[in-house]
C-alpha cells in the first residue's frame, strides 16, 4: 500500500467517523445500513494504516490519525447503546475502537522515539537549540526541569522567553506553539499579556536572559490591540474542517483563505458563512473574544459575508444574547 492510498483511507475514516457522530449528537437511533458504505471496512483499513506506519513512520500521518477523533465518544456509545446496535455493527465498531487505540498508541511512541530525549518538549520545540535557550529559564527559575511553568513565572515571564526563543530559532507564529507546549491554548493565553506599567523589575530581568534579542519590536507589538489571534495552523484547521463538516461555512471555502481570517498577513477575502447571523456571532465570541472584546464585531464586518452581504456590527451584536457570553 502506498502513502496516497493510506492518506485516502485516512481520510475516507474521518469522513466516516463523522458522519457516526453527528447521528450520536441527534440522539436518535443510528441507521448503520444507511450510512456510507464504506463503513463496513473501517476496521480493516485500520489495520492496513497500522501496518503501513509500523514500516514507514511519517509525523505527517501521526497528526492525520490523531485528527481522526471521537473514538472513546464512539466507545461510550456503545457501551450505553449495546440494545439498540445490531451485533454485525457492533462488532465492527468494537474492532474500531480497539484498533484505533492500538493506533493512536503507535503514533504516539513512535512521535516518542522521533523526539528523542527532548520528550518534554512539543514537536516543533524538541530541539537542542530551543532546549538550550529554553534552559537559561530553567537556571532563572521560570521554568521546571520539564519546561513547564513555575509558579514564579507571570505571563509577561512567559511571552519575553516565547519570543526571544522564536525570534532565535525562527519560528514562525512566536507564542502558538509555546502555548501548545505549556497548555494555555484553551485559555489564560499569556500571548496577550500587557507590559507591566509600574513595576518592571521581572519584566527586565526575563529580558536580560536573551540579551542576544531585539526586543524593540515586540514592545511596539505588544501594546496593540488587535483581534488576529496566536492559534496553530493545526487548531485553525482543526476548526476549519469541522465548521465545513457541519455546514458553518461553504465546503469550497479555500484553506488559505480562511487561515488569513487569523493573520493579517495572509488576509485574502472574507468567508462565506451560511448559517445565520447568531450562530456567526457565537462563533466570534468564542473565537475572538479574548483577545478583544471591546472590538468583536468588527471582525464580522471584516471577515465574513452572509449571502454575500456584510453582516451588520448591530445585529451581531445583539444575536448573542448575554446568556451565551
Amino acid at each position: 500500500m502506498t502513502r496516497q492510498e493510506v492518506v485516502i483511507k485516512v481520510s475516507k475514516i474521518s469522513r466516516i467517523i463523522g458522519e457516526l457522530k453527528y447521528e450520536m449528537d441527534l440522539g436518535g437511533k443510528i441507521e448503520f445500513a444507511a450510512l456510507d458504505p464504506d463503513f463496513a471496512h473501517i476496521a480493516e483499513w485500520i489495520k492496513e494504516i497500522h501496518q503501513y506506519i509500523e514500516e514507514e513512520p511519517s509525523p505527517v500521518l501521526y497528526r492525520l490519525v490523531e485528527n481522526i477523533g471521537f473514538t472513546d465518544i464512539i466507545e461510550d456509545y456503545l457501551s450505553s447503546h449495546a440494545e439498540n446496535i445490531d451485533a454485525p455493527s457492533a462488532d465492527l465498531l468494537e474492532k474500531y475502537v480497539k484498533g484505533m487505540h492500538a493506533l493512536t498508541r503507535l503514533c504516539d511512541s513512535r512521535r516518542t522515539e522521533q523526539k528523542g530525549k527532548y520528550t518534554d518538549l512539543t514537536e516543533t520545540l524538541a530541539n537542542k537549540e530551543v532546549a538550550t535557550l529554553l534552559d537559561r529559564a530553567v537556571d532563572a527559575g521560570l521554568l521546571d526541569s520539564h519546561y513547564q511553568p513555575t509558579p514564579k513565572a507571570k505571563s509577561v515571564n512567559l511571552k519575553i522567553i516565547a519570543y526571544a526563543v522564536s525570534t532565535l530559532c525562527k519560528l514562525s507564529h512566536p507564542y502558538s506553539h509555546f502555548e501548545k507546549q505549556w497548555h494555555k491554548e484553551k485559555g489564560n493565553r499569556f500571548s496577550t499579556s500587557r507590559l507591566p506599567k509600574r513595576d518592571t523589575s521581572y519584566y527586565d530581568s526575563t529580558k536580560a536572559l536573551y540579551p542576544e534579542v531585539d526586543f524593540s519590536n515586540f514592545e511596539v507589538a505588544h501594546e496593540i490591540d488587535t483581534l488576529y489571534t496566536p492559534q496553530s495552523e493545526q487548531d485553525i484547521k482543526n476548526l476549519y474542517m469541522e465548521l465545513v463538516k457541519y455546514g458553518y461555512i461553504a465546503p469550497d471555502t479555500p484553506l488559505e483563505a480562511f487561515y488569513g481570517i487569523f493573520n493579517k498577513e495572509r488576509f485574502k477575502q472574507p468567508i462565506e458563512w451560511i448559517k445565520n447571523q447568531r450562530q456567526l456571532a457565537f462563533l466570534l465570541y468564542t473565537a475572538f473574544s479574548t483577545y478583544n472584546k471591546q472590538n468583536l464585531w468588527i471582525k464580522g464586518e471584516c471577515c465574513f459575508r452572509i449571502n454575500g452581504r456584510v453582516p451588520p456590527q448591530g445585529l451581531l451584536c445583539i444575536g448573542l444574547q448575554p446568556d451565551q457570553a
